[in-house]
């Protein structure tokens, strides 16, 4: 064998192991237990990678790029207390973190068993599952998609119970989530189907909650550019519109409103008891006044007409009060405070 023939075969071979070398070297991908790849071929997704692995058919890919699937989520913003949106897949590399994340939605509404709303502030730590990619790979919306599911279970455990075990019971609804997000993630709609997972595991959830002030006047409604006299005209045609309405008093109370009234009686001493029913008669003293003073006539009524016969404080107060010409005079006031049998003082 000639010396040249020599020199191209070991040249052949030398170009084939680089060629080799650089194949491997550019399919070559270690996908760790915090750090995976997804690949896809002409028929869609393949499989997720684990361990050190080479992809030597030709046809296998890794999913990259702009053409891959946005996997986000929205997670609290440590620095500014708001939300942003953070990338699970690096679209360069493929590179997908398996790492637990903190998934916290906006707030949104829910309401209870008794028809409480309240505002609910969440948060559930997930991972996305090696076995499970098929499916984040064909979800079009991976964010919205989570953030639907998770707003899904609060509502459904927290619409279960009554405003008042919601407040005893926020770790009884914590973990109540965290099994029915797994759950979903197996079950299907009918009984041996297999549901549209998420291809995510949930470890922990948690939340807070509060309860909107749904009775409060409106905000004005003004424009952008609106001038200094627009402004002051919309707050005086408020105040218009709130006087008109009168005060509001115990029989324009709704349901919902009732409801927080009785969760205020519940375990109160017969004390606390006595004052928030004074108070309540008191607003209706205000109203009924507010009432007769809007009517631009004078009328003349009795404490029994008014319904107010529980008044007895105040109505023993005017009885044994002296009269300011006798105190001054120094003459003793005479019985039932000056008053005949037919008079009734208001």
């Amino acid at each position: 064998m000639s010396m040249a023939l020599i020199i191209a075969i070991a040249a052949l071979v030398g170009v084939i192991v680089l060629g080799v070398g650089f194949y491997i070297w550019i399919n070559y991908y270690e996908a760790r237990a915090d750090r995976t790849y997804m690949t896809q071929d002409d028929r869609g997704f393949k499989r997720a990678l684990a361990g050190k692995v080479v992809l030597w058919d030709y046809e296998e890919t890794v999913v990259k790029g702009p053409s891959a699937p946005h996997i986000e989520y929205v997670a609290l913003d440590p620095a500014t207390g708001g939300r942003r949106t953070m990338k699970l897949m690096d679209p360069k590399t493929g590179a997908i973190n398996l790492r637990p994340q903190y998934c916290a939605p906006l707030p949104f509404d829910a309401i209870t068993n008794d028809s409480h709303k309240v505002i609910v502030d969440a948060r559930v730590q997930f991972s996305l599952n090696r076995d499970l990619l098929k499916h984040v790979y064909e979800i079009q919306e991976f964010a919205l998609a989570l953030e639907t599911r998770i707003q899904s279970a609060f509502r459904s455990e927290i619409g279960k119970r009554n405003d008042e075990d919601l407040r005893r019971g926020l770790a009884e609804v914590e973990r109540a989530v965290v099994e029915q997000l797994r759950h979903a993630e197996e079950e299907g709609d009918e009984a041996g189907e297999r549901g549209m997972a998420l291809g995510v595991r949930f470890h922990t959830a948690n939340f807070t909650y509060s309860q909107p002030d749904e009775f409060s006047a409106a905000p004005l409604a003004l424009p952008p550019n609106a001038t200094p006299e627009q402004q002051q005209q919309a707050i005086r045609a408020a105040a218009a519109q709130r006087a008109a309405q009168g005060s509001q008093g115990v029989l324009s109370l709704r349901p919902q409103q009732l409801d927080q009234l009785s969760d205020v009686f519940k375990g109160r001493d017969p004390a606390a008891t006595a004052a928030i029913l004074s108070m309540l008669e008191m607003q209706t003293r205000q109203n009924i006044a507010e009432a007769l003073a809007q009517s631009g006539q004078l009328i003349v009524v009795t404490p029994q007409e008014l319904g107010l016969l529980g008044a007895t404080a105040q109505r023993d107060a005017m009885l044994n009060r002296p009269r300011l010409d006798q105190v001054q005079t120094g003459a003793s006031p005479p019985p039932n405070g000056g008053l005949r049998p037919a008079e009734t003082r208001t």
